[in-house]
């Protein structure tokens, strides 16, 4: 029995600029000085970034969740006192 095979889903190559800002960003967002809502801000770009693959790529009820995680995190970012 063949095993089965995931798509393979070319995205597109990113710019080392690009890739040098992603990197400088989850450093600093994962280090001691980042505020809550800077990091509920930058997770919510990212899940934005993956509800798109997910949706282009059929995966309609995956791109839902996603999205409702982008609306939590947009909540957070707003959010004066961040509870977590």
């Amino acid at each position: 029995m063949r095993a089965l095979e995931r798509p393979r889903i070319e995205l597109p190559p990113s710019t080392p600029k690009k890739a040098n800002i992603e990197r400088v960003a989850d450093e600093t967002l994962l280090s001691s000085e980042a505020q809550p809502a800077e990091v509920a801000e930058y997770l919510a770009s990212l899940l934005e970034s993956a509800r798109g693959i997910a949706a282009k790529s059929g995966m309609t009820f995956l791109a839902y969740l996603i999205q409702v995680a982008v609306e939590e995190a947009k909540i957070q970012a707003a959010s004066k006192e961040n509870p977590y």
